[in-house]
């Protein structure tokens, strides 16, 4: 079953609301993470719906259940290009080798990945669609009015067994309250916002709770800093922050489990976890609708749920400069 098909037509899904006037393109999202303002010389924006750049171009992409082709097709008509082929990863570390050694020319990940690979590869940079950069304030304000979402905003989900809908529900409660009361906030300036470049993420102690239920929440590490494992294997940073606020408000255990990307649905339907981290869909509800009704879609759907959004992020590309 191609799972894996899900997260990557989210990312190209959003793509297509380029199409979309300005009016309807363009908002101010309050609840998106930005990357950190000492990104400068590793950056570059796409402010318009132009993505020739990629014509002629090997692409890669972490997960290796979808079908290349497909990706590559469905790539070059919602992104109006000629991308050559796509050829599948199992891991940020092994997409960022294809890149080094020349066998791919851009991965799609998101901004918050891309900007973090950039600041510690020089010879990498990040390329992030990012259309409201070309408007000013007050135009962004007014757009909001007609749309609160960009086109190309991507929201960062959680996923588990649809059978475990009572622990979804109890999940979105502690996301709700964390973000009203201002931590969510808190927890993105410090580990993603206004985390140093040469900074790593640092472990953080998620506190027991006697004779509560214990979460199994499985994270890969392939979605810095947002989802990320240190240098000795153990989860840091915001993935682990968060999973501290949940438990506290959930009154339930979380233990950490890492494991790889690829095997994230494996492991949910063995229930060797019980909640993968993250999953990117459309942050857009119209899209969301629209991917309904394909049947990969479908499939996901029969067996698995996901949580409201706990991030915000942009679609973006790691190139070689």
């Amino acid at each position: 079953m191609n799972y894996n098909r899900f997260f990557l037509s989210a990312m190209i899904f959003t793509v297509i609301l380029l199409s979309t006037s300005l009016e309807n393109a363009l908002a101010q999202n309050t609840g998106e993470v930005a990357i950190p303002s000492s990104a400068a010389g590793t950056i570059e924006y796409i402010q318009k719906e132009d993505f020739s750049f990629l014509n002629g171009k090997t692409g890669t992409v972490i997960f290796d259940r979808w079908e290349e082709n497909n990706l590559k097709e469905l790539t070059n008509v919602s992104c109006k290009c000629k991308v050559e082929k796509f050829v599948n990863c199992d891991s940020l570390n092994d997409s960022l080798a294809m890149l080094k050694t020349g066998k791919a020319d851009f991965m799609l990940t998101t901004d918050i990945t891309a900007s973090y690979v950039a600041h510690r590869n020089p010879d990498l940079k990040a390329v992030i669609f990012d259309i409201s950069r070309a408007f000013t304030a007050e135009e962004l304000k007014a757009a909001n009015a007609v749309a609160p979402v960009e086109p190309g905003d991507l929201a960062i989900v959680m996923t588990l067994r649809k059978s475990d809908a009572a622990l979804r529900d109890s999940i979105n409660a502690a996301i709700k309250k964390i973000k009203e009361n201002g931590t969510m906030a808190e927890l993105e300036n410090k580990w993603i916002k206004e985390m140093p470049a040469g900074s790593e993420p640092a472990g953080v102690a998620i506190d027991k709770i006697e004779k509560a239920e214990t979460v199994y929440i499985g994270v890969s590490g392939d979605m810095p800093p947002l989802d990320y494992i240190a240098a000795d294997g153990k989860p840091a940073g915001y993935n682990v922050a968060l999973l501290a606020e949940i438990s506290k408000l959930t009154g339930k255990n979380i233990e950490v489990i890492s494991l790889d990307s690829k095997a994230r649905f494996a492991a949910l339907v063995s229930k060797k976890i019980d909640v993968f981290f993250w999953i990117v869909i459309p942050n857009d509800k119209f899209v969301q609708n629209q991917l309904k009704e394909n049947p990969d879609e479908k499939k996901f759907n029969e067996k698995f749920t996901i949580t409201e959004p706990h991030c915000v992020v942009k679609t973006a590309f790691i190139m070689k400069k």
